[in-house]
């Protein structure tokens, strides 16, 4: 894909690939990581500081876990990014 600036054509570069490791981060390196890169509207920053970020690490259909073990109901998704259904081709159509 290319992409028109002013002046030239720009060909974007290749995209930097990471060294893909077996083993997974812990929770803490995850909020860590969260905490130095990622801005959260619409939260309560000193709650936020205090407890830490959740840590989803798994989903199936409206529901997410997050690192505790906790079972979510993934009840935001559609204000965003949902909003035609978990994968639901009659929906999309």
């Amino acid at each position: 894909m290319t992409y028109r600036n002013e002046s030239a054509w720009i060909q974007p570069a290749a995209p930097a690939t990471a060294p893909r490791t077996t083993q997974a981060r812990s929770t803490a390196e995850y909020r860590a990581l969260d905490a130095a890169h990622h801005i959260h509207p619409f939260s309560d920053m000193g709650a936020l500081n205090r407890a830490g970020s959740r840590v989803i690490v798994k989903a199936d259909g409206v529901y997410l876990w997050d690192s505790d073990g906790n079972k979510i109901i993934d009840g935001m998704a559609g204000l965003w990014c949902v909003n035609v259904g978990y994968g639901r081709k009659e929906l999309a159509d």
